[in-house]
């Protein structure tokens, strides 16, 4: 299926201010309000954000976040590292839990989001992307019903939120066409499916693994077209859990699906260029 336009609940959400201070006071405490649904005290899955530099902007994750619909008692933990700007305020004042994390990268960030968090089943998401109502309850689904068969880790899908450089249908169509290396890559080599803002682990394997301790950290705006002599920390911690005998299952459907900034694209310098660098990138050679 090509998604040539946004959702419904995507749009309502775009529509929102991206900083806090443009909210009426009654909409800061209703979202607060909602969110509290995320303090329990024996979750069964932990959603972990990682986060730096996020004031304007992450106020839209946290809205999807809201309104999920999840039946599982889930945390929801968002791990500053080392944010220099109003971030930490905005997550004070929404009543978000927050932990610091010196160390600077995202690797490290999840790592520590790992340990600190308290589900069997941990989630990983961005800071600049929008999850559906199911998203929660689909991804945890996946891994309980995949137990018996040592499904490790999961993973859904993306689309891009489009920009003022690039409308929706132009993306719709890249990501129809990129369904090819999608589906070549999870024959033989499923971690590279494996994104770190729509992904699933069982906690206590990823913990065993040491999954997300890679030399090169990656940062949180990364480099144009940057060289992937080396892993990032998302394929990496998949790659591991296989080789521990797990096994990584896809996530289909629009609950598997979430709205991701497409700034990565425009950091590679467009469309055009960064669908010919995932070409070479994903098709002809191999990360591990």
């Amino acid at each position: 299926m090509i998604h040539l336009r946004l959702p419904d609940w995507v749009k309502n959400i775009l529509n929102k201010p991206l900083r806090i201070e443009q909210y009426p006071a009654e909409e800061v405490e209703e979202l607060k309000r909602k969110l509290a649904r995320f303090s329990v005290k024996d979750p069964i899955v932990s959603v972990v954000i990682p986060a730096w530099n996020e004031e304007e902007g992450i106020i839209h994750t946290l809205l999807s976040f809201a309104n999920t619909n999840t039946q599982y008692p889930a945390e929801l933990i968002v791990v500053d590292n080392n944010s220099t700007d109003g971030t930490h305020a905005l997550l004070k004042k929404l009543g978000v839990q927050t932990i610091m994390e010196t160390k600077q990268g995202v690797g490290h960030a999840r790592t520590a989001g790992l340990h600190y968090a308290k589900g069997k089943y941990l989630l990983t998401a961005d800071s600049d992307t929008l999850y559906p109502p199911g998203w929660i309850s689909a991804m945890t689904k996946t891994m309980i019903d995949g137990e018996n068969e040592k499904v490790y880790c999961v993973h859904g899908t993306y689309s891009f939120l489009p920009s003022t450089s690039t409308p929706r249908w132009q993306y719709g169509i890249y990501e129809f066409i990129s369904r090819y290396a999608i589906k070549k890559k999870g024959k033989r080599q499923p971690y590279l499916n494996v994104l770190g803002y729509n992904s699933g682990i069982v906690r206590q394997k990823g913990i065993e693994v040491n999954g997300y301790d890679i030399e090169v950290q990656r940062t949180f705006r990364g480099t144009p077209r940057e060289n992937e002599g080396h892993a990032a920390e998302d394929g990496m911690m998949a790659f591991r859990l296989m080789e521990a005998g797990g096994k990584i299952k896809g996530v289909e459907g629009d609950d598997g699906r979430v709205w991701t900034s497409d700034r990565r694209i425009q950091i590679d310098g467009g469309l055009l260029r960064a669908f010919i660098f995932r070409v070479r990138k994903h098709l002809f050679r191999t990360h591990f």
